[in-house]
């Protein structure tokens, strides 16, 4: 086929439903309706003369033609697109993208990030904060925050620390009050939980011997950032990461009534995809971000 007859269109919208098997998706990665990629794909498919997908009900398949012109329309815009990255990137090549969990962002970026900044004036750093999975090869993000026993596939990073977490109060919640002397004192306190690790005061409590203890009040807050908060203002006992509170106990802002630590076999990492080339402002990341992790574990 002639050049200048190639249905660019339709093969962009042809390639996304084909990689997701479904029109909606590709409709929301192409920003527009599905019924926009239906017709440009129904366009495509007459210039060609065969059909490329058939409905099966809610969902879609490829027909033989179809599977032989996919990973050809795939391979032919990765390559575009590596090309127009080569010619772009230098002037973004300054600007590095975050999306991180909020906490993770607030309790452990955010006191760490001035001397990253301070040191490296020139780059521009956006930082986004969600629970939403990051999506690379459509969301415009060159790292983000995971949380599990290890990176899924495809994805390389930095284990940035191990999950640990134990009880932390206020020191003028326990004024006037009986101490914290046996973890079932803990139990006439309102609880302050982070409803992202809603068990892990159960798992603490477990840890402890009391697999089966009732607290006399709980507080449960969106993430463990407002829970770290809740504590400080002496509002109850919250079951946080270690790592979000050093400064707090090292400043006494903070205590830990008991020395019981539970943990998981889970990680808190920084990742990015193994195949994506990366610029200057990345790697100066990367590499401070491994200098950080180093100097925690000494």
């Amino acid at each position: 086929m002639n050049r200048s007859h190639l249905p660019l269109a339709g093969l962009r919208a042809f390639e996304a439903a084909a990689r997701h098997l479904s029109v909606t998706k590709a409709a929301s990665e192409l920003c527009v309706t599905p019924g926009a990629v239906s017709q440009q794909v129904k366009l495509l498919e007459d210039v060609l003369g065969v059909a490329l997908i058939q409905r099966k009900g809610r969902t879609i398949e490829l027909t033989d033609a179809g599977q032989v012109l996919r990973p050809q329309v795939t391979q032919a815009l990765d390559m575009i697109s590596l090309a127009c990255d080569a010619i772009t990137r230098q002037p973004k090549s300054r600007t590095l993208r975050l999306t991180l969990l909020p906490t993770l962002a607030e309790k452990w970026l955010m006191p760490r990030l001035a001397r990253f900044h301070g040191a490296h004036p020139e780059l521009d750093i956006q930082m986004m904060t969600s629970f939403r999975p990051v999506q690379f090869d459509s969301d415009e993000v060159d790292m983000a925050s995971y949380v599990g026993t290890d990176l899924p596939p495809g994805i390389s990073g930095i284990r940035l620390f191990d999950d640990a977490f134990l009880p932390v109060c206020s020191p003028k919640l326990l004024e006037n009050r009986p101490p914290l002397e046996n973890p079932a004192d803990v139990l006439q306190f309102t609880l302050l939980h982070s409803v992202s690790r809603a068990d892990d005061w159960h798992q603490w409590l477990s840890l402890a011997g009391l697999p089966d203890a009732k607290p006399a009040h709980n507080l449960s807050f969106g993430n463990s950032s407002l829970s770290i908060r809740a504590a400080l203002d002496g509002m109850g006992v919250a079951m946080v990461q270690r790592v979000y509170v050093a400064a707090n106990l090292a400043d006494g802002s903070l205590v830990a009534p008991f020395a019981l630590t539970a943990s998981s076999s889970k990680g808190y990492f920084f990742g990015w995809p193994t195949n994506q080339p990366m610029g200057p402002a990345f790697d100066l990341f990367r590499a401070w971000l491994l200098e950080e992790v180093a100097a925690d574990q000494t």
